[in-house]
């Protein structure tokens, strides 16, 4: 430790030197003294009986003149944790390892459920799985009702080609939902079985930063359905010939995109989540009992036709807060009222949005390949109009 103007500590990290800047509270303001640690110790008293090993300084405080402070110090807990990392720059860094793919984090901004004691953050997390395929090793079927059913599809194969040829179009251009996929794919029980197959599984977690990120509750998502936005965001409620003063509420909203089994030959859809953070009334297992329990309650889901959910963003115009909501080409505005998301506006982007950053009532989209547009709300009409875009 090096007692100067800008105190500082020296750690080796992996046999190398590393400075990491000492911070201290209620310091007095630069000119008061040259130094303003004026004196440190490693040796602790007998009267901290639960601090075997620590630091102790000693500096001016704010305010009174002559007055001075001791500060007791527990040790660099990031730095010298199992996980802890010194990265350069003077900064410290704890690693958290919980197994899983981390996509998206957000912070509860809710004193009511989150505290500087106890953060609160919600994660949409994704986790390898095996899926099992044992189904098709046996369908059931004796060999001659196996025979029998390949018989009749090709029977009828033959039929809807002749049909294609008597009326002048090719069969291969029909709707791709008309493919045989079943025929691509067949189990031989000669070389072996069907193997598993590896599989994303998304779920939300809501975790509690002070306890090593434990999780307290999860919300898992659909077979197929892929999670792709989150955004921590204000909704107001807004009831319709209604004299009453809207008010707002915090909610978790969650973008998602399904995906069929068979892949990715039809268009996609997609759904948006609302969630709000909620204390439980019970006392559950392996949660503080200084802390009320915490869980996620899914209040409304809307189903996205246009396209997959790809940005979630939130919109502030004359006190009321919206979602805006970007799935394929098309930008939407949503309001939340009785219980569930109605649309109030849209803009049809003629691109895949990918992005949307907001700025009052001002839109910038972005996508990979047509760059940039420029829009902007008008409350009074609730539309979205085009400002500019790059043309190149």
């Amino acid at each position: 430790f090096a007692a100067t103007q800008r105190p500082l500590w020296f750690v080796s990290e992996r046999g190398t030197p590393t400075v990491v800047s000492h911070k201290s509270r209620h310091v007095a303001p630069a000119g008061g003294r040259p130094v303003p640690v004026s004196g440190f110790s490693t040796a602790m008293p007998a009267v901290f009986q639960n601090a075997s090993c620590g630091f102790i300084t000693l500096h001016e405080r704010i305010g009174r003149i002559g007055s001075q402070r001791l500060t007791l110090y527990s040790g660099l807990y990031d730095v010298f944790s199992p996980h802890g990392v010194l990265p350069g720059g003077g900064i410290c860094v704890q690693k958290v390892p919980l197994g899983v793919t981390v996509r998206h984090i957000e912070f509860i901004d809710d004193a009511s459920v989150s505290t500087s004691s106890r953060p609160i953050y919600v994660m949409l997390i994704s986790r390898e799985i095996e899926a099992d395929q044992s189904y098709l090793n046996d369908d059931g079927l004796s060999p001659e009702e196996r025979q029998r059913i390949k018989d009749e599809k090709e029977a009828a194969r033959i039929k809807k080609q002749v049909e294609a040829d008597l009326g002048g179009f090719d069969i291969e251009q029909e709707w791709v939902e008309e493919i045989e996929r079943e025929d691509c794919f067949e189990v031989d029980r000669n070389l072996g079985f069907a193997p598993s197959i590896p599989q994303r599984k998304y779920e939300v977690w809501l975790v509690d930063a002070s306890s090593q990120f434990s999780v307290l509750d999860k919300y898992e998502l659909n077979e197929f359905e892929h999670g792709t936005a989150l955004k921590s965001l204000f909704l107001t409620n807004v009831i319709e010939d209604s004299d009453e003063t809207p008010e707002k509420s915090l909610f978790v909203s969650v973008g998602t995109s399904f995906i069929d089994q068979d892949g990715e030959d039809l268009a996609s859809k997609g759904r948006v989540l609302l969630f709000q953070v909620k204390k439980s009334k019970g006392r559950t297992q392996g949660v503080h009992r200084r802390h009320a329990p915490l869980h996620l309650n899914l209040r409304s889901e809307k189903e996205i036709t246009v396209g997959p959910v790809t940005s979630l963003s939130s919109l502030k115009s004359e006190d009321t807060y919206r979602v805006v909501v970007g799935a394929g080409a098309e930008v939407t505005v949503e309001q939340w009222g009785s219980g569930k998301l109605t649309q109030v506006g849209f803009y049809h982007a003629h691109m895949q949005v990918q992005e949307i950053v907001l700025f009052k009532t001002f839109f910038l989209l972005s996508d990979a390949y047509d760059s940039l547009h420029f829009l902007v709300w008008r409350e009074s009409d609730k539309s979205l109009t085009l400002l500019a875009k790059d043309y190149e």
